[in-house]
């Protein structure tokens, strides 16, 4: 497995692959949701436009991934953390996703240990992630790299068939950058 930082000249290289696993991951499961391949290739774009990202690569194929950008770019940040920390020096994982087949290898947790290791901090005094509440490994593990508990929101989701729409809780966790 190897690690490579992606930034927006390479990410139209991965950009397909990039697709595919945003909508494979929030597609299926409990978390059962409709993605467009045309509104997931411009969200992603959006995260490189501002951020970056870094892909755990094996033969070639995506892995895994961990998209970040200033805390600007979440549109639905809660008004507690626009409040109480400066925007503007605080970095933000706006997607962090492990192909399925490869999860429980510990990508995600060496993902999160480059991110925490390479974030500028002369930049950045603060780090701040978005996770379902119900995606337990992941609370899991973002506590155990030591981010706490920061704030929820709710935000609504269309069912993968277009049915109808459910609320999604997520929660904000947050580490301190020293």
């Amino acid at each position: 497995m190897i690690f490579i930082n992606v930034d927006e000249l390479k990410f139209n290289a991965y950009k397909n692959d990039l697709v595919n696993l945003y909508i494979n991951t929030f597609s299926a499961g409990k978390s059962f949701q409709y993605h467009s391949e045309e509104e997931t290739a411009a969200y992603l774009q959006a995260i490189f436009d501002v951020g970056y990202g870094i892909f755990a690569m094996e033969e070639h194929e995506v892995a895994g991934v961990i998209l970040v950008t200033p805390l600007s770019f979440d549109r639905l940040l809660p008004e507690e953390i626009a409040q109480n920390f400066d925007v503007k020096r605080s970095v933000y994982v706006a997607e962090m996703m492990v192909e399925k087949s490869k999860q429980r290898q510990g990508i995600g947790k060496r993902l999160l240990t480059l991110f925490l290791k390479e974030t500028d901090r002369t930049q950045f005094d603060h780090a701040f992630i978005r996770v379902w509440e119900e995606n337990e490994a992941a609370v899991d593990l973002y506590k155990k790299m030591g981010f706490e508990v920061y704030a929820t929101m709710v935000q609504p989701k269309m069912l993968a068939d277009k049915s109808g729409t459910f609320d999604f809780e997520k929660i904000y966790l947050h580490q301190r950058l020293s």
